[in-house]
């Protein structure tokens, strides 16, 4: 079974010669997957269990949310994402940040 990138209208998928490499989604830290699935469009109370299915690919992620080589390092076979990086969204990051912010106040103002 070949898998697919999850990110929405994304089409690439994961073979042998592909350019891009595919992320797991960080399923331990739970700010950081909400994060990931607010960038995504997915539903945040979708479970765990099928979040951990999900891949999203190189393309959708900044050359900063990459760990870089030092000069006379090996280059590395796979690029490894940074733990902080988050997919990027049709928002520029700023006003991404204000929208998260937003609906973090709302959320936790229904909670109590």
């Amino acid at each position: 079974m070949v898998r697919t990138c999850d990110y929405p209208g994304c089409s690439n998928k994961d073979v042998a010669d592909s350019p891009q490499s595919f992320h797991r989604f960080p399923v331990t830290d739970v700010a950081l997957r909400k994060l990931w699935v607010l960038a995504l469009g997915i539903h945040v109370h979708t479970k765990v269990e099928k979040i951990k299915k999900l891949r999203v690919c190189s393309a959708h992620f900044s050359d900063d949310d990459f760990l870089s080589t030092c000069p006379g390092q090996r280059q590395m076979k796979k690029r490894i994402l940074k733990k902080s990086a988050v997919p990027l969204t049709k928002f520029d990051r700023p006003a991404y940040m204000r929208l998260l912010f937003d609906l973090e106040v709302e959320f936790q103002m229904h909670m109590f």
